[in-house]
């Protein structure tokens, strides 16, 4: 069998793999084991081969990676329904005032999405932002794509979020490494998105079904009566003539925006809802930089080698958002119910990645890899460019960055020996490829335009344009590190 016929049944697989999922609206798990099968046959490796090594892939991988993702799901879910991700909102919101309001949306989105999916963060926060847009005449065509943007970067490129988590895993990434160069990678991102989104000056109000329960504000009957109209006067930063770009207190408008009574207590205190997310990366990080340095047979070293175990750093995580529930943390609601919902979130990502592994297993087994790497170096391309471009092509053409950092990885593990780059270059450049670009084929690009009171021409303009900023410029930042030897 020759090198160009099996590097044209790959690159037919790609193209079946994207068709089946984008046009033919098949569901990612189906069309990834129909492309693994199918590719294993085509390539002669005979139904029982095939189907064995597809099982092997799906086990390993299961085996390393699977309970990451179940603890780092559960967790999310439970910042999410504790109100820890809104107590983070509303102290982020104190912070900051006036015009520097959307960088407090920007950070606590950041924050939030480090183990949140950014459609969530969008569900949980929207009304916050809206009764802030309303307050302070800004247009949700900034404030809501910033919204998502945060958690958008960090859920690509930080674990513990599924795709970060399971293409690190896929690629045998140390999760401390993951964790510190994609905040490195992708903070810039986000700081550059927001840039641009600020530079936006069509006005567009947010969602009456958010801000018709608020108390009356100065302004508000101009605003109730914009809706995504883009006329009206605005000042130079895109706000309406007829207000003040005015900060507003983090806490009434969470209160209001929600229902919640924070002054009651019923939201948990920054600190607690902080350590769930902090702890697990602190124990993984001292894992990763401190063990070596003492020693893992010490003392110290065993320790913190055994706590700072990924999968006992997520556990730990668990168990330190457990007080964020007061007294309800030993009711069957916490302990039992939120667990199965985050088994039901994880569901996905752990077949997507099962299936992921197998894909990885299947290329190495046919030899593809060499054949593509082979090409690669003949076409004079630079390595680290192949992952970012074939991670933004699956995220463009499918809608979606988990997919596209997942599926980008499988397709990638095999082919790092023969290409010369590390594992943490190629997690990087698919983490940053598959933030490229948020269009209508998106549920994120859908629930951020339609929540924010956006049209879909607003939506591209304002989170497309934003997401493939924020991929290139993380893109930008790997490429130095790459350049420099430090990936």
């Amino acid at each position: 069998m020759s090198d160009a016929y099996t590097l044209v049944v790959f690159g037919g697989a790609i193209v079946a793999l994207v068709l089946l999922i984008a046009k033919f609206k098949v569901h990612p798990v189906a069309t990834l084991f129909v492309i693994v099968t199918t590719l294993g046959l085509v390539l002669g490796l005979g139904g029982e081969k095939t189907l064995k090594l597809v099982t092997e892939g799906f086990g390993s991988t299961m085996s390393s990676v699977g309970l990451l993702i179940v603890f780092g799901c559960v967790l999310g879910k439970m910042l999410e329904l504790s109100g820890a991700a809104l107590r983070i909102t509303e102290e982020a919101l104190r912070w900051f005032s006036g015009r520097k309001i959307p960088w407090a949306i920007a950070l606590a989105s950041a924050v939030v999405g480090i183990p949140l999916i950014a459609d969530t963060v969008v569900l949980m926060l929207i009304p916050v932002v809206s009764a802030i847009a309303m307050r302070s005449g800004m247009s949700m065509m900034r404030l809501g794509p910033i919204l998502y943007i945060g958690a958008y970067v960090m859920t690509s490129l930080v674990p513990p979020g599924p795709g970060p988590l399971a293409a690190s895993a896929l690629l045998g990434v140390d999760l401390g490494q993951a964790m510190l160069y994609g905040a490195l990678v992708g903070i810039p991102g986000i700081i550059v998105a927001t840039l641009d989104l600020l530079t936006i000056r069509t006005y567009v109000a947010p969602k009456a079904e958010y801000v018709d329960h608020l108390p009356a504000a100065e302004g508000r009957a101009g605003l109730a009566g914009r809706g995504t109209g883009t006329g009206g006067t605005q000042d130079a930063d895109g706000t309406p003539g007829t207000q003040e770009s005015a900060g507003t207190g983090g806490t009434t408008l969470t209160q209001e925006a929600t229902g919640t009574d924070t002054g009651a207590g019923r939201l948990p205190s920054l600190r607690l809802s902080l350590v769930p997310i902090f702890v697990p990366i602190l124990l993984i990080m001292l894992d990763s930089y401190v063990v070596d340095m003492v020693g893992e047979k010490s003392s110290l070293g065993g320790v913190l080698h055994f706590l700072g175990a990924p999968l006992m750093a997520l556990f730990i995580g668990c168990l330190t958002a457990l007080p964020l529930f007061g007294r309800d943390w030993r009711r069957k609601s916490t302990l039992n119910d939120l667990f199965e919902a985050g088994l039901k979130l994880a569901a996905l990502p752990l077949a997507l990645t099962g299936v992921g592994g197998a894909l990885a297993l299947i290329i190495r087994d046919t030899k593809v890899a060499d054949g593509a790497a082979d090409v690669i170096r003949d076409m004079g391309l630079s390595p680290i460019i192949v992952p970012f471009l074939v991670a933004a092509a699956i995220c463009t053409i499918t809608g979606s960055n988990i997919l596209g950092v997942m599926t980008a990885a499988a397709i990638m593990e095999p082919l790092m020996a023969g290409l010369g780059i590390s594992a943490l270059a190629v997690y990087l450049a698919c983490g940053t490829g598959a933030q490229i670009m948020k269009h209508a084929n998106s549920s994120g690009f859908w629930v951020t335009t339609t929540l924010s009171n956006m049209t879909v021409g607003q939506g591209i303009r304002s989170i497309g344009v934003a997401s493939a900023i924020s991929g290139v410029t993380g893109f930008a930042i790997l490429y130095v590190l790459y350049a420099m030897g430090l990936v």
